[in-house]
């Protein structure tokens, strides 16, 4: 545990909670809203990011409406995962699993500050001429490639698109760039950093030009990674997992944040960090969390006889080999099981005669190989006869369960826009969303 949160530092810490509550009501605070906020975000990502990140907003949005309150769409743009963020899967026009993948230097940037250039514009590109053409797709090209031009910043772009994405909400679209926001974070980041007990990293990182910088407390000093020396007033402070809920608490008043499971998890560890900077919790609620059943599914699901939960718990591996069994009645390990242990049966009575043991250790290694040749052919020559049970079963794995990860986790939502009403599919998604939903029939 973080040693200014231990008991003999009582006192201090009290004194420095109420000098740091004074100053951030007398200097920074915005005026606490008459309304609850309700606050969901997620790091910006291609097309709006994973599914998961449109429900989160969708969340914040229903309970606002619900309780008469604001929603705020937190964009996250000081994350600097690129590799976390730089591709886009899903299902071209052939029902194929396809990744494309924005491969360029990102130079350690902040994403926000990550320019588009010609690359990503040929992905995008690539991305609507091979996904299904419908009457939606058009559009969706315009409005996209219109966000996403050559030269702006992904933080800029990301901005852009979400207005798209929702026009009609009453929705308040936040980045961590903001001017005040920036201004009113500095009070508790430079605190958090000089509370910091010597020889630890700081729950925080320092802005070096477009670089995000994890920032260090040594002998008294703040170190970079490097070693090189950093003076906290020359450079913005931006927070980390630890600080990030606490200062957006602080600024918006939140009451209420929808979160993921992975959030959910490390939010409830973090009472010391909000009891240390004198700021209220926010109360957390669950995401909703989907898969989306298109028609198609249903009518496959129906045909392989596979249900729901099978295709989402079972990898596609096991599930074509049960295809293949359930269609066939042929099960290829069991098979060369047993044809090996008649083979061995076989072999132990030519030993009774009086073979010798280098002739029997030939003869197994001929007669191994051959059934399992002939085991091998018969299978494919099923697998032929099944083909198209198999592809069924295939495309259900990656539709619902694609590369082994929730649909949510995988898809982007102008994936199903294309498919299911353009710029009013989020709308359907809302009118029929329900916490506790974990299916949608579109």
């Amino acid at each position: 545990m973080d040693n200014r949160f231990r008991t003999d530092n009582h006192h201090r810490e009290k004194k420095y909670i109420t000098n740091m509550s004074n100053n951030i009501d007398s200097n920074h605070t915005i005026e606490s809203s008459p309304f609850p906020v309700f606050v969901s975000g997620q790091q910006i990502g291609l097309l709006g990011g994973p599914l998961y990140t449109t429900y989160k907003v969708l969340g914040a949005i229903f309970l606002a409406k619900q309780r008469a309150g604001k929603a705020v769409y937190w964009l996250e743009t000081n994350d600097a995962d690129f590799n976390e963020i730089n591709h886009i899967d899903y299902l071209d026009s052939e029902g194929q699993l396809q990744t494309l993948t924005w491969d360029i230097d990102s130079k350690g940037y902040s994403m926000g500050f990550i320019e588009i250039d010609d690359k990503l514009v040929e992905i995008l590109e690539t991305f609507f001429s091979s996904i299904r053409q419908t009457e939606f797709t058009p559009s969706l090209k315009e409005m996209v490639l219109n966000c996403y031009t050559k030269g702006r910043t992904l933080g800029d772009a990301s901005v852009m698109l979400a207005k798209e994405l929702f026009p009609t909400f009453d929705l308040q679209f936040f980045t961590p760039t903001e001017p005040q926001f920036r201004q009113f974070s500095q009070t508790i980041l430079r605190n958090e950093a000089e509370n910091t007990p010597d020889d630890n990293q700081c729950n925080l990182f320092c802005m070096v030009g477009k670089q995000r910088k994890t920032l260090f407390k040594k002998n008294g000093k703040f170190v970079l990674r490097d070693g090189s020396t950093i003076n906290l007033e020359d450079h913005t402070l931006v927070p980390n997992v630890k600080t990030r809920s606490v200062c957006q608490d602080a600024y918006f008043h939140t009451d209420t944040y929808i979160a993921g499971p992975g959030e959910i998890l490390y939010l409830k560890d973090l009472g010391n960090y909000y009891d240390f900077h004198h700021v209220k919790q926010a109360n957390v609620q669950p995401r909703m969390s989907i898969s989306i059943i298109e028609p198609k599914v249903k009518r496959l699901l129906k045909k392989t006889g596979f249900t729901l939960q099978d295709v989402l718990d079972t990898p596609l591996e096991e599930l074509l080999k049960r295809a293949l069994k359930e269609n066939t009645d042929f099960d290829y390990s069991e098979t060369l099981n047993n044809c090996k242990n008649i083979t061995e049966g076989y072999l132990e009575n030519l030993r009774s005669l009086k073979f010798d043991e280098e002739t029997i250790k030939r003869l197994r290694k001929t007669l191994h190989r051959e059934v399992t040749e002939a085991c091998g052919k018969i299978r494919a020559q099923e697998k032929e006869k099944n083909r198209q049970s198999l592809a069924d079963t295939r495309y259900l794995s990656d539709n619902l369960r694609p590369y082994g990860k929730p649909q949510e986790r995988v898809f982007n939502i102008i994936y199903y826009m294309n498919l299911f009403g353009g710029t009013g599919f989020i709308q359907k998604i809302y009118e029929a969303y329900d916490f506790n939903l974990s299916t949608l029939e579109v």
